[in-house]
């Protein structure tokens, strides 16, 4: 239910203007002779040629903030509002178009530019046609307004006003344009172009037929991506978003980087046995051999022996070297491992659910990449029985793993340096560790299979982990080959691998509802 008690019911405002300013990161510089304006923005410096005088004093005042083209003009004889709209207008990536009520000034809602290819035009609908919010249009709050986003649109959509919310809301199910703003205290004119303003940045569709036919709808590309996978992929790559990207250090001022290498946690430990890579240089297949033997292995042999494990830990996580990467307020404690991740920062952990291991009682532990070690963190049956049942139904598994190793990401210690592609980042780590496991697996004969699916709660309720600091990420079930197989590749003897040689532990995990 609408209350108007920001705007009598019999006060409606009739009239709403056009306001123009600058991004808020644009800065405006002249020059004494007048022949030049330079606009510098975050992703250009522009430089406009012999403007008007007028033109110039419009772009100093609108990065001060939005202004009306006729009250800039009121009184000069230089140029007219047209003109200079005419050269905003060529300047669309800079400029932000806003609309407020005529009477007081105040601000309806805003359509920000998010790159240097956007482009912006009102459509204010047809009065008869169906319009409904785009499925991918995102409403949320930043500091203490609402912003409408969308990973489809190359504009943010600012509502200054509870009116402009209002109307949004309505959209959510096909209404015509000329009743969206039934039961609203607002006049049909106002309606009218702020419905203009949100088809015109792509949040709002209007349909292609009388009986409600959405190009958004049709789309065969469209259909198959959801909202959170698309926004997720917009706003982790550069071009389509205007949020900090890259190496920013955002928090380098107010929180200090966390340790290169996590403390281990209390609990009982077990040293793990350390190769001798002078004998696994000499044992080991070559590189091509394991690259082209490499398959998903879900069966397993007798139990894995500790020495093995402790070998595939040290050549594939260990903690080679510490040192420290850049200096100053920026510095951070970093270390060298066999796998690569960005910066070095290696935010990974590890955890191995055990439960066939003669060496090691059977539990979950956390490798402690420093000291080559595996610390007992839960020993309960109920903990290593449902992580162990959960890694069964994702892999398609027909018996528990005899080890589980749990990827989880402590993620401050990528954010506190990278913005933007802070996740993205995650998933590649991963990508390189689990690749890492394959190789290693292969190349000692083992069995190993990615997963495709953790529990974040029965994971980080097990181990007591706030799963907002530090949560799981991704999974590799490991054991020894059976018998007569070598390691997740092709059957002992064989001296060739083809390129088509089939995958013999493929298996679709099944799907799942709830």
């Amino acid at each position: 239910m609408v209350h108007a008690t920001l705007i009598d019911e019999h006060d409606r405002p009739e009239a709403i203007t056009t306001l123009w300013s600058l991004r808020e990161d644009v800065r405006v510089e002249t020059f004494e002779d007048g022949d030049a304006v330079e606009l510098h923005s975050r992703w250009s410096d522009l430089r406009v040629r012999n403007p008007e005088p007028g033109l110039v004093e419009t772009l100093r005042r609108m990065s001060l903030g939005p202004v009306s083209l006729d009250n800039v003009s009121a009184g000069r004889a230089e140029g007219t509002p047209r003109s200079w709209q005419r050269a905003l207008l060529r300047l669309q990536d800079l400029v932000v178009r806003s609309l407020a009520f005529a009477g007081s000034g105040q601000l309806l809602l805003s359509a920000v530019p998010l790159t240097h290819t956007a482009r912006f035009a009102p459509e204010p609908p047809p009065d008869d046609a169906l319009l409904k919010l785009s499925r991918f249009a995102l409403l949320r709050c930043e500091g203490d307004l609402f912003r409408l986003e969308s990973p489809l649109s190359l504009h943010r959509v600012v509502l200054h006003r509870p009116e402009a919310q209002w109307v949004v809301s309505a959209l959510a199910r096909p209404v015509t344009a000329a009743k969206a703003g039934d039961g609203l205290p607002l006049a049909a004119s106002v309606v009218r172009e702020i419905l203009g303003y949100l088809v015109g940045t792509g949040m709002v569709l209007v349909a292609q037929t009388p009986e409600g036919d959405f190009d958004e709808d049709r789309d065969p590309v469209l259909r198959t991506w959801s909202v959170h996978d698309m926004l997720f992929h917009t706003r982790s790559v550069l071009g389509r978003d205007d949020g900090d990207y890259g190496a920013t250090f955002a928090h380098a001022a107010r929180l200090a980087p966390q340790p290169a290498v996590k403390p281990p946690p209390s609990g009982p430990v077990f040293a793990l046995p350390r190769p001798d890579l002078d004998d696994v240089l000499d044992r080991d297949p070559r590189f091509t051999s394991v690259l082209e033997g490499r398959r998903s292995g879900r069966e397993y042999g007798p139990a894995l022996d500790l020495s093995t494990l402790g070998e595939f830990l040290y050549r594939t996580a260990r903690v080679r070297s510490l040192g420290t990467v850049g200096s100053g307020e920026t510095a951070y404690p970093a270390t060298d491992r066999p796998y690569p991740t960005g910066g070095a920062v290696y935010d990974l952990e590890l955890y191995l659910t055990v439960r066939d291991c003669p060496e090691l009682p059977t539990g979950i532990y956390h490798y402690d990449p420093q000291g080559h070690r595996l610390v007992l963190v839960d020993d309960a049956p109920a903990a290593v029985g449902t992580l162990s049942r959960g890694a069964m139904a994702a892999a398609a598994l027909s018996a528990p793993p005899p080890v589980l190793i749990t990827l989880t990401s402590r993620f401050q210690r990528l954010s506190w340096k990278y913005s933007g592609l802070t996740y993205s980042l995650v998933l590649k780590h991963v990508g390189a560790l689990v690749q890492t496991f394959y190789l290693v697996g292969t190349a000692m004969g083992l069995a190993g299979c990615a997963v495709c699916s953790e529990d974040i709660t029965a994971f980080t309720g097990a181990l007591g982990l706030d799963w907002r600091t530090e949560s799981p990420v991704g999974s590799f079930v490991l054991g020894p080959a059976p018998a007569g197989r070598n390691g997740s590749g092709p059957p002992l003897g064989a001296d060739r691998v083809g390129v088509n040689s089939p995958d013999w532990g493929a298996r679709s995990a099944p799907a799942r509802r709830g």
